[in-house]
């Protein structure tokens, strides 16, 4: 899987070291479902309360069909919003169109096909731990979301 993510820097060292946290955020969910294994994802290092609760379900889920993924999703339209010095909102969309389901134990492709919902808006809730580190606290997913289509 390749996950390519844009809009990396704004000139806001706050707001840049959120987007980068945000790579790292995402990347634990994906790691977690690719090798099978939630405990060495570091999903609880970037993710916490109600988001922490939801993406664990989400791949252990995953986990438990051996599913994964394969191909490229793409990150674009980050835009990060600053609230105070430890809380912070983050919108993005993601297009999935260039991913596809796979079985981790055959390698097999499912063959998903691209529709509106292969286009997905993201609404996250960030507070900032006391190691630094921007921890997704709350998270909406709006699947075929109008913002995020081509």
């Amino acid at each position: 899987m390749k996950l390519v993510f844009e809009d990396q820097r704004t000139g806001d060292a706050t707001k840049d070291t959120i987007l980068a946290d945000n790579e790292r955020t995402v990347s634990t969910v994906w790691r977690a479902m690719a090798y099978g294994d939630m405990k060495k994802s570091g999903m609880a290092l970037y993710y916490t309360d109600n988001a922490l609760a939801g993406v664990y379900q989400y791949a252990k889920r995953a986990i438990d069909k051996k599913t994964s993924w394969a191909g490229t999703l793409r990150y674009y339209d980050r835009q990060v919003t600053l609230f105070d010095k430890e809380s912070a909102a983050l919108t993005y969309c993601v297009d999935e169109s260039k991913a596809d389901l796979k079985n981790r134990e055959t390698n097999k492709l499912q063959g998903t096909e691209t529709t509106p919902n292969s286009y997905v808006f993201y609404n996250l809730g960030l507070k900032k731990n006391e190691d630094g580190v921007w921890q997704t606290w709350d998270l909406f997913e709006d699947r075929g979301s109008q913002k995020c289509r081509p």
